[in-house]
Formats: structure tokens, sequence, C-alpha cells
């Protein structure tokens, strides 16, 4: 086990406060894009740092994944709960044909001391994928660190009272049943006056506690337009003694990791041997989409400190306008826990499980749109490749 020392932290000198959290806004709006926007498979292609990690409690026996080492908190270590309001992924209900809005959340802990965090994200209450982050820049004295969001309201001037000159109360409303105060953060361009950023939170009007998040357009034909909406529950912190990270061995470091793909074969003799089952296709055509090729290989993760870590063997079958890329007994990083039987998660990369093989649909080109009731054609024309 590897315990880790934390060098001191000075304080940011108000130039390098104002570029923090001017770097905290930005991330988070990117991160609430990616996530809640176009969904966990858009994140991953635009290569937001996933992988997966455990988190450790009482000192459980469970295993260290290969390639991994286990840090101790320092603690004590905050703890929120994010849950998606758009509603823009949904659940199909492959038997009759109808969707319902798949319930999104991230569970978030962060270690201040560290400055380690750990992100759980779900889908129905599955498990889909869980990743680390270092937030800390520099080192020795110089070193100081940028909270990932929610975590960062305080830093980014976005806390309870707001911090002049970098947030203003917005207005009042009500968020599910209780009053709210909104809080909206400012953007400093230089000499000029500060104006709305459109990033707001909104604090109960009793407790002061954040509840909520949201995104309003500012300028332009949408200006004033409310998106990204997210439901905050901040939970109790934990003790540094109740909570372990697992990261890459050599750190996960600040940048994201890469994901390296190795091709091993091709041609539809390697498919069938590639996953351990039998894998799926739609045949020789689909609706005029004729098979184009057949690839085999395995995808994993690589920070720059370390090797390839969690491979996940896949056959892939492309149709010319979409693509078909499976998995079999090793499922990807970004896909811990599979979609419920006879369910397919719509947004983003549509993804279902079927004979033990994770099954997802990838458009390739622009032309060609996975609608719900392509979704169902697409499902019901899987079948199992014939043996050689």
């Amino acid at each position: 086990m590897t315990v880790v020392e934390t060098p001191p932290q000075r304080q940011p000198s108000q130039d390098e406060l104002e570029a923090l959290i001017e770097e905290a806004r930005q991330r988070a709006r990117r991160r609430r894009l990616a996530y809640f926007g176009g969904g966990l498979a858009v994140a991953v292609a635009v290569g937001v740092a996933l992988v997966l990690v455990v988190l450790l409690r009482g000192g459980s026996g469970t295993a260290v994944p290969k390639g991994f080492v286990l840090v101790h908190a320092r603690g004590p270590v905050q703890h929120f709960l994010v849950e998606d309001l758009g509603g823009s992924t949904k659940t199909l209900d492959l038997a009759t044909g109808r969707a319902r809005p798949t319930r999104v959340t991230q569970e978030l802990w962060y270690d201040t001391r560290l400055g380690t965090s750990r992100t759980d994200y779900r889908q129905d209450g599955r498990l889909t994928a869980s990743w680390s982050e270092q937030n800390c820049v520099g080192t020795g004295p110089k070193r100081f660190c940028i909270p990932p969001s929610p975590f960062d309201l305080r830093v980014r001037g976005l806390g309870w009272p707001p911090r002049r000159g970098f947030a203003v109360k917005a207005g009042e409303g009500t968020f599910r049943g209780h009053r709210v105060i909104w809080v909206e953060g400012l953007v400093k361009p230089g000499d000029r006056k500060p104006y709305p950023s459109g990033d707001q939170v909104a604090y109960d009007a009793v407790t002061h506690r954040p509840v909520a998040l949201r995104m309003i357009a500012r300028g332009g034909r949408f200006d004033g337009r409310v998106f990204n909406r997210q439901a905050l529950t901040m939970l109790p912190d934990l003790p540094a003694k109740d909570v372990s990270f697992v990261v890459p061995k050599g750190g996960s470091g600040p940048n994201p990791p890469s994901l390296v793909t190795n091709v091993t074969g091709q041609h539809l003799e390697a498919a069938r041997d590639a996953l351990s089952t039998t894998p799926l296709w739609l045949g020789r055509s689909f609706r005029g989409h004729r098979l184009q090729s057949v690839v085999v290989g395995t995808d994993a993760v690589q920070w720059p400190t370390g090797k390839p870590l969690h491979p996940a063997r896949f056959a892939r079958f492309d149709y010319g306008s979409f693509a078909i890329k499976e998995f079999g007994r090793d499922r990807p990083f970004w896909q811990v826990e599979d979609p419920a039987s006879g369910t397919m998660i719509f947004g983003g990369i549509p993804a279902l499980a079927r004979d033990g093989v994770l099954v997802t649909f990838n458009p390739t080109g622009a032309k060609f749109r996975i609608d719900r009731a392509t979704a169902l054609a697409l499902t019901k024309a899987l079948r199992p490749v014939p043996s050689g």
C-alpha cells in the first residue's frame, strides 16, 4: 500500500487566483457539456480523463487492479451527488419501443489535501464509469490545487455569500419546493466592466447549501435560454480513515489519458474468435448499407507516466455510414456495468447487452442518424455471426 505525503500548499496571489477561477469555470463548463449534454460516450470521444478506479471504505480486502496502486486519503474527503435534469439520455425498452428519461448521476469525492478526486458516473443506478483526477499543479511551496466542480464554488467566488467582483445575486425562485437564491459568476475581461457568465448556482434560502446548477445563454439568439440543469446534494464529509483511492502507477497526473487501440486482426474469421463468445452482426448488409470491413483489436487507456491499462478486446463491423463495435468478456473502461437486460441506453453512442456481448452503434457518416426507430430496427436485425 502506498501512502502519499502531501507537501504544504501556499495561497495563490490575486492574479493567480483570478486565473484559477477562470480555468475552473471553463473546466466546469466543459465537463457539464461533455457528460450531461452529450452523454458519456461523447465525453470519451473528446478525451476526458476516464479510468476504472476503486474507492475502498473501511479497509476492505478488495484487490487493487494490475497497474494501479492504493493511495490513502489525507482527508477529510468532501462528497457530492450531482443529478442531470436535462433528460437528453433515454432508456429504450426494446420489447415495447417506449423510451423514458435515464437517471444520470455523478457521485464525486474530493480530498483537498491530496488534491485527488474520484467520480462515479451512473445511468439508472448502474455504474457506467469511474475516473480519478489529480487537481494540483506545481511542487513544493509552489503547489496549489484547482478543485473540480462542484467543489470549486468558493474558489470561483460562487460560494455563499457570493464574492464581490466575482459573482452576484441573480434572483430568487423555487427548486423542488424550496425557496432558493440564484448566484451567477462574472467574467472579468481585462479592464472592461465584468459581465454575467451564465454559470449559476442555487442556494437554499434558509440553509444556504448549494442545491442546483444551471447554465444560461448570454447574448446571441439564444440569450436567456436555460440548459444543463443539475441538482446538487451535499453529502457529509468522510473521515480519511474510511477512504482510499486506487490510481494508476505513477499517478493520474493533471493531463487525461489517451485511448490506445491495438488492431490484432481483420476479416470475419478473426471476429468469430475475438470475444470468447459469438459476436453479433447485421449480416452482409442492412437497409442498403453493405458490410465494408471487420476489425478486431483491444482498447486500453494510457497515461504519459505508464503503459496501457485495462485492455478490452473488441470486434468492429463497419457498414459505411455506421459501425457496430462489440466487447465480450472484458468490458471497456467506459462501461463498467451493462445496461439493464432488454433495454438500450440511447444518447451519445447507443449501447445494449445481449448474449454476453456489449453492443454499441457508432454513426460514422454525417447523414446517418440513429433515432429511436432506427435503433429498434438495428437491434431487431442483430444475429450471431455464423460459424465458418
